[in-house]
């Protein structure tokens, strides 16, 4: 035993030798290596130390300027290099100079140098052309890429118009796919789908997180074109992405032709540019854009890529979501999610009652080695019709959610510290507040008038939450450059209040046109940010982006969600308020004097209030007033043809706080229509029966907001003229609307009103045929007019 024990002892002393010498002789080389790249750095910044002393005291020297820029270039210090290759006219520093300019980004500079100079030699013309590319500009590319001989760029400088073409000698789908080209065999014909203005005939979506916490979807789609409204559609597919974590690489594109033929799709075809090009802070918000070409009726695309994903959500959790239908026919589908067996993730079905067409919403689970994979197919997919007044897309589409959240803890865990050292004042912001609420005593006013300023003075960025990232920008940032997306002006407001001594904290929200949240579902499913402050006993929620939006009001978008706030201790789930029908209300009123010509002066005032006011205003700030005064001239003409306005006012435009009001004046030729010694009154009284036009609906009718139309009119009837007939009025209360009309005689003065409240937010399609039964009643009944008679 002890023999053997040192027999093995001996080898591996041995062996560590071995392996101690191999080591040692590698860390010398090591060692070398590091002591030259050491020197070189040293040797480096001396040579460029006596660059510097020797142009100090030979300023115009240009071949100095030249060598100590042609250093900087060698050594990947390109914008250095530029600015010493300004001093020197020889074309050398010229070509050096736009091609450091191209390495840098700034291809617009260096295009405008490779335009000035000459052709020098076949490296100056590789880049031009990669310039060019960059710019778009892809027949100057070709022509500089087509002029280079060189062995050492040709090879270069032909795949890069291999790559603008993207010819293919297989020209026939049947050669290049023969896949594709049978389920192109076997489309449907388009009699089958009337509606339709495409099939998509596949689409194939594939999620799979990584281990290591990475995403990567990959999508595959072929959809043929019908018609024209499918030519509208599909010519462009644009993929938004973020460029902080996310990458989009294309693996092809390709127009397929009625024949057969395939067109494929090069680079002059694909733009990656950014959303939100005006707006730096918001530059990795981006949109990865193919434009097909040569699409007809009967063309087909496809197009197949992959959108890598470097950084979860919160490094560790991420949100995916399927939504089952489309606005085309969708024939076969797949949509697959690839998981790690240790990663837990919940499922959410949204919207079973209307997956009317069967299909399967649970998905096929399956284990491939340390990979969990959930998967769902379906076929014969019916596209969605629209149809008036239907609920969002959101609430009406089956949809499969997927997330590995498991508590709404871990969002707040997450997104809070984005937040909160973003919520601070500089001296600036302290400055502004104390201006703003100077003399303002009631607490009411102050919240008021700092919310006023951030609504009208920060440009909103329409920049949906997750676009551009969820980390808000620095609140000293936004007030400084004036502008910002929701959630970068939600932090501003909470800061401003912050500062006047308020509570006050930001909240992510989902609009009606997005997914609620669900309490029992937690999930980044927001694509928006308001903010909420303390006032006495309630919260009061207030979305900053909507600038005509009033203190203490909300758009109509807002309205009814649950909200996700945030404050400094946890968080609360909460709900939006759902306004009353008197919130938003539009009174019309309108005094008609009538002259003994039968010729009419006309005054009217229109004051708004909620999301009439919201409107009203926006209209009023953002149009120009000489078509305001269009707008006007052409509404009167309903009341008397041939009118001319005499006026118009506006009262309280700018005024956030105080309703809109519009009053104008006009005067009009006629009124009545003529039968012998009778006058016949246009209709006062309206009812709008175009929501129940239908036999049935397929979908519930919806309403963003409930609202009130109060409208009176004073009409004066000069003497010679006698009532003959005035309508009854009528009263009318259902469970979905509410409704006044009165009919008054004083005596010349003929009064008119009618009031109408809606009062639910849905009609389902079960109670859709007594709606309409009671709405066709109800417009039949008001359908009446006044009648007058002259004296013979």
């Amino acid at each position: 035993m002890n023999k053997n024990y040192r027999g093995r002892s001996i080898i591996s002393w041995a062996a560590l030798c071995l392996i101690m010498t191999s080591c040692s002789s590698e860390n010398m080389e090591l060692s070398r290596a590091r002591g030259y790249s050491k020197q070189s750095g040293v040797m480096y910044e001396e040579a460029v130390g006596k660059y510097r002393d020797l142009i100090a005291r030979n300023k115009d020297d240009r071949t100095l300027r030249f060598e100590l820029g042609f250093l900087y270039y060698t050594n990947g210090r390109f914008q250095e290099a530029i600015e010493e290759f300004k001093h020197v006219p020889a074309p050398q520093a010229k070509k050096l100079s736009a091609i450091a300019q191209f390495k840098i980004g700034n291809y617009a500079d260096a295009l405008e140098i490779f335009r000035k100079e000459p052709s020098l030699d076949d490296e100056y013309l590789f880049y031009y052309g990669l310039t060019s590319e960059r710019l778009n500009l892809f027949d100057k590319a070709l022509e500089a890429y087509q002029k280079v001989q060189s062995p050492d760029f040709r090879a270069a400088a032909q795949e890069r118009i291999g790559v603008i073409e993207k010819k293919n000698s297989r020209s026939n789908i049947k050669d290049v796919d023969p896949r594709i080209s049978e389920m192109l065999a076997g489309a449907p014909k388009a009699e089958a789908y009337p509606q339709a203005g495409a099939f998509i005939l596949y689409a194939d979506e594939k999620t799979e997180v990584t281990p290591s916490n990475t995403e990567v979807t990959a999508l595959h789609y072929l959809v043929k074109i019908l018609n024209e409204r499918g030519k509208e559609k599909f010519s462009e597919i644009h993929v938004d992405y973020d460029s902080t974590d996310e990458k989009v690489d294309l693996e092809y594109a390709r127009t397929i032709k009625p024949d057969g033929s395939v067109v494929e799709v090069g680079s002059r075809h694909i733009r990656d540019v950014s959303k939100y090009l005006n707006f730096p802070l918001y530059s990795n918000a981006r949109v990865f854009i193919i434009s097909f070409p040569e699409i007809t009726e009967g063309a087909s695309i496809e197009y197949k890529l992959k959108i890598h994903r470097n950084q979860l959500i919160n490094k560790k959790d991420f949100i995916t979501g399927y939504p089952v239908q489309s606005s085309e026919p969708v024939i076969n589908a797949t949509f697959s999610l690839s998981v790690p067996k240790d990663k837990k993730v919940n499922l959410k079905i949204l919207n079973e009652p209307y997956n009317s067409f069967n299909a399967r919403l649970e998905p096929v689970i399956e284990e491939k080695g340390e990979a969990r994979i959930y998967r769902w197919d379906f076929k014969d997919v019916p596209q969605i019709l629209p149809e008036s007044n239907m609920p969002p897309y959101v609430e009406i589409n089956p949809t499969i959610l997927v997330s590995s959240f498991q508590s709404w803890q871990e969002i707040y865990e997450w997104w809070w510290p984005l937040a909160k050292d973003k919520i601070k004042a500089d001296d600036a912001i302290r400055q502004k507040v104390s201006e703003l609420t100077h003399g303002i005593k009631e607490d009411a006013a102050k919240m008021a008038v700092l919310y006023n300023f951030c609504a009208q003075n920060i440009r909103y960025v329409a920049v949906e939450y997750g676009d551009a990232g969820y980390e808000p920008h620095k609140a000293e940032d936004i007030f400084r450059n004036k502008y910002g997306d929701c959630k970068d002006q939600a932090i501003l407001l909470v800061t401003l209040l912050k500062e006047a001594g308020f509570s006050a904290w930001p909240l992510l929200i989902a609009t009606t046109d997005y997914f609620n949240l669900n309490n029992d579902f937690p999930a980044v499913l927001f694509n928006h940010c308001i903010a909420a402050v303390q006032a006495k006993d309630s919260v009061v929620f207030l979305d900053p982006t909507a600038e005509t939006c009033s203190f203490g009001d909300l758009p109509p978008g807002d309205q009814d969600r649950n909200i996700f706030l945030v404050k400094e201790d946890g968080y609360t789930i909460m709900r939006t308020p759902f306004y009353p029908p008197e919130h938003n209300r539009l009174q019309n009123d309108v005094r008609i004097r009538v002259g003994a010509d039968e010729g009419i002066g006309v005054e009217k005032a229109i004051v708004t209030h909620g999301f009439y006011d919201q409107s009203e205003r926006y209209w009023l700030l953002y149009t120009p007033p000489q078509l305001v005064r269009e707008a006007i001239e052409e509404r009167i003409q309903d009341i008397s043809i041939g009118a001319q306005l005499v006026n118009y006012t506006v009262k309280n435009m700018e005024a956030l706080g105080t309703p809109v009001e519009l009053r104008y004046a006009f005067r009009g030729p006629e009124y009545f229509t003529a039968a012998g010694n009778l006058r016949i009154m246009p209709q006062l009284a309206s009812m709008d029966t175009s929501l129940a036009a239908k036999d049935a609906r397929t979908y519930p009718i919806y309403f963003n907001a409930l609202n009130t139309q109060d409208t009176t009119f004073v009409i004066e009837i000069p003497e010679g003229f006698s009532a003959k007939y005035i309508p009854q009025g009528i009263e009318e209360d259902s469970p979905w609307l509410k409704v006044l009309v009165e009919y008054k005689r004083e005596g010349n003065k003929i009064k008119f009103r009618q009031k109408v409240d809606s009062k639910r937010k849905v009609i389902s399609q079960g109670e859709y045929a007594d709606f309409k039964a009671f709405l066709e009643h109800l417009a039949k009944k008001i359908k009446q007019r006044i009648v007058l008679e002259t004296k013979p």
